[in-house]
């Protein structure tokens, strides 16, 4: 947290008469909950299409959990978001297309979620209503299914899982309509094929068949039947000629030959089992590279795909294409995609899946890359290419990982890394009630994107802050936000001397920015700088890596102008504590020994800057090492450096209900009692727990204050806290909210919390 000089004035006198007695309990209170992509992003799967003409298909991330979502999109273009997967027992994180029954039903699976985290089958009806049929269990079972499932006349289910089985190189399995899962083959790694990406077709006689990524006789994948008898066949061992590794799944004519694709070709196998190349699609090729989704057959026996991109940066199909393969194997590009997004409008590039085919010709398909969250686009029979919907983005921002700001009426500020029209981040005002007001919105080019650290005001109401995208090559920029929304880019870093990848700025009362790059400088390990209010910036230090420590982290001011921060690298190898002084003399105050034989727990690799009491004492956190009273391995410390520069280690945090891994800097009452957060621990569940808000006294006592949930109440906080005269703390959550899951990390998009100690 860097605090603006003036503005905080007034607020800062008041924490000055706090001084909290030890607290045992605190509750949390949400104030504010980001929503992630609301109508989903990233579409991976292919396209379904009904009688009506509507569209179905599946998003591997977003929707109201940001694990992906099953949606419709009609014949007017309107979307509606079926079903938004929570990582819950639901599924999450959908690759695979969905089938359709003749009631409407539609049937697919999800990657990860279920109950061991391995994917599950699922139904979801007309309405929406999702019912889990099977969930993998990730062992004989098999587990992670990267492709969808199809259909045969009695509602049974077909398909196939990338992991699990007897040797866990994938399986093909059946589930019938009332859930029962049966095994049909367990992939063996060996002649027989491994891994399979594509799911399976089926035959009249009911026999399937199928590609496998790995395995075979040359270890680049097969092409395999299996009977009615389970009895596998592998039809093509893939190696040693043009082509192998196939990600896509099958095609098949009235006449029984088999159509797919591998990274550089489009091949065919005949009813005789005869492997055939029909068309190289080298780099040097109108082609480009093949992509992994599954080719489209029309009854004239024409093939349609997608590439996913070309290696040749030249190349005018570098951003992928849409082609036809017909008669005399004649390759025709129906629509080349125009390249990356340009501000989150353009049409993007780089489909993943393959395309479908409608009665009149016309040409459907998915692209993770359009847009912002991606898109649905339809060609038509003469190469007219039409975007039927765009993925928007989540306007009010996503992820929080800063601190905030106290405006001088009471209101929050901060910023979030991605949401924004352009999915470049937002800063942001939340007013005590919870309602946001997106003040700015990144667009990613020259005026920056992605900001990763908090905001401070000068006397005037302006706010400065920091991004780490956007600007020439993405090295950064550092920003003025007047309050009329008016956004001037102060400087922009070029990655080389002047730096790369800053940290937030603090400001002196003369309006000089001071601040530290991550990296950059003369020998890349970051630089300590000065910007003047005219944008001039001035390089006070550059880190080399060695005693002097490397990647820092921001930096504090004092009332005589010192500067003091911390490094995450270097010094005895996990970091260093300086101070900079106004005369330009670089000092090293403390080198952290991590685990050092010796050490004596001293902790190591902070994350984080430091704060600095009226005696000169300062205090910090660290994310790693530290000795537990119990003689193990620590997850991080709190630390106190004294004027005099001794070093002491107030707490080790031991990874259980104490938390681990403490990222944030620390705010201090009157009494002398630290505030702060650390990214797990806590509340059993997001692995390695979802973190907590915790309290140091100056005797070294810590007392977890409230451990997040992975739920509503956000998870894994990043961020440090603000104090306020009632002695309540805020601070922001980057997972969690309205869209998290209980006991799930990395669900929702964050949010603003209050805790209140008791």
């Amino acid at each position: 947290m860097q605090i603006g000089q003036h503005s905080w004035f007034s607020f800062a006198c008041a924490l000055a008469a706090i001084g909290l007695a030890q607290a045992q309990t605190a509750t949390e209170t949400p104030i504010h909950s980001f929503q992630n992509f609301p109508q989903g992003a990233n579409p991976y799967s292919p396209l379904a299409r009904d009688a009506a003409g509507n569209l179905y298909g599946t998003t591997y991330q977003g929707g109201q959990a940001g694990d992906g979502a099953l949606y419709k999109i009609d014949t007017s273009g309107n979307q509606t978001v079926l079903h938004s997967f929570t990582r819950g027992a639901d599924g999450a994180n959908p690759y695979a297309g969905v089938a359709l029954d003749s009631a409407g039903n539609l049937y697919g699976t999800t990657y990860y979620g279920g109950a061991a985290n391995t994917g599950v089958v699922y139904k979801v009806s007309p309405s929406g209503q999702e019912t889990v049929l099977y969930a993998f269990t990730g062992g004989t079972d098999g587990g992670n299914p990267h492709a969808g499932v199809i259909l045969d006349s009695a509602g049974n289910l077909y398909g196939t899982t990338y992991y699990g089985g007897a040797a866990n190189a994938g399986v093909v399995y059946k589930v019938d309509p009332t859930g029962q899962e049966t095994l049909l083959h367990s992939f063996t790694g060996g002649a027989d094929g491994a891994n399979p990406y594509a799911g399976v077709i089926a035959d009249a006689a009911g026999n399937l068949y199928g590609t496998t990524y790995l395995g075979g006789a040359n270890g680049q994948g097969v092409i395999y039947k299996l009977d009615t008898a389970n009895v596998e066949t592998v039809l093509h061992a893939f190696g040693g000629q043009v082509g192998g590794f196939p990600q896509s799944g099958l095609v098949a004519d009235a006449a029984g030959n088999f159509y797919g694709t591998v990274v550089d070709a489009v091949y065919k196998l005949d009813a005789t089992g005869h492997y055939t190349v029909l068309k190289g699609l080298s780099v040097n090729s109108p082609g480009g590279e093949a992509s992994v989704g599954t080719l489209a057959i029309d009854a004239a026996g024409n093939l349609y795909g997608t590439t996913r991109t070309s290696q040749a940066p030249d190349s005018p199909s570098r951003f992928g294409l849409v082609y036809k393969l017909g008669t005399g194997n004649v390759l025709t590009v129906l629509y080349r995609f125009p390249g990356p997004p340009q501000h989150g409008n353009s049409v993007g590039g780089g489909p993943t899946a393959g395309v479908l085919l409608d009665p009149a010709g016309n040409i459907y398909g998915a692209t993770p890359y359009g847009g912002v969250g991606g898109m649905v686009y339809v060609i038509t029979p003469s190469g007219q290419e039409k975007t039927i919907y765009r993925f928007p983005a989540a306007t009010g921002g996503t992820e929080p990982v800063a601190g905030l700001t106290a405006g001088p009426e009471g209101n929050f500020y901060g910023t979030t890394v991605s949401g924004g029209p352009a999915n470049q981040g937002v800063v942001f005002k939340v007013d005590p009630a919870g309602n946001e007001t997106v003040l700015y919105s990144f667009k990613g080019g020259t005026d920056g994107g992605g900001p990763m650290s908090a905001v401070t005001f000068d006397g005037a109401g302006n706010l400065y802050g920091t991004t780490r995208g956007g600007g020439a090559g993405n090295p950064g920029t550092i920003y003025r936000l007047e309050a009329s929304g008016n956004e001037t880019v102060l400087h922009v870093f070029t990655g080389g001397y002047d730096g790369a990848l800053p940290s937030g700025v603090v400001l002196d009362p003369a309006g000089n920015l001071y601040g530290t790059t991550a990296s950059g400088g003369t020998s890349n390990q970051g630089v300590i700088f000065k910007v003047d209010p005219a944008g001039q910036e001035t390089v006070l230090y550059t880190f080399i890596g060695g005693a002097d420590g490397g990647d820092p982290n921001g930096v504090i001011r004092d009332p005589a102008g010192n500067l003091y921060g911390t490094t995450h690298n270097g010094g005895l190898g996990t970091g260093v504590i300086f101070e900079l002084d106004a005369a330009g003399q670089f000092s090293v105050l403390h080198s952290f020994t991590g685990s050092r034989p010796g050490g004596e727990g001293g902790g190591g690799s902070p994350d984080a800057g430091v704060i600095r009491d009226e005696a000169g004492n300062l205090y910090g956190t660290t994310a790693a090492y530290g000795i537990t009273s119990t003689g193990h391995q620590g997850e991080g410390v709190v630390y106190e450096l004294d004027a005099a520069g001794h070093y002491t280690v107030l707490y080790t945090f031991t990874g259980g209900s104490d938390g681990a891994y403490p990222e944030s800097s620390l705010v201090r009452d009157s009494a002398g009692n630290l505030y702060g957060t650390a990214n797990g621990g806590g509340t059993v569940g997001c692995n390695v727990g979802c973190g907590v808000v915790f309290e140091v006294s100056p005797s070294g006592q810590e007392t977890s204050l409230y451990g997040f949930t992975g739920g509503a109440e956000g998870a894994n906080p990043a961020a440090g806290l603000l104090l306020d005269p009632a002695a309540n703390l805020y601070g922001t959550t980057p997972f969690g909210g309205n869209g998290g899951t209980a006991g799930i990390a990395y669900s929702g998009a964050g949010l603003v919390y209050k805790v209140t100690v008791h």
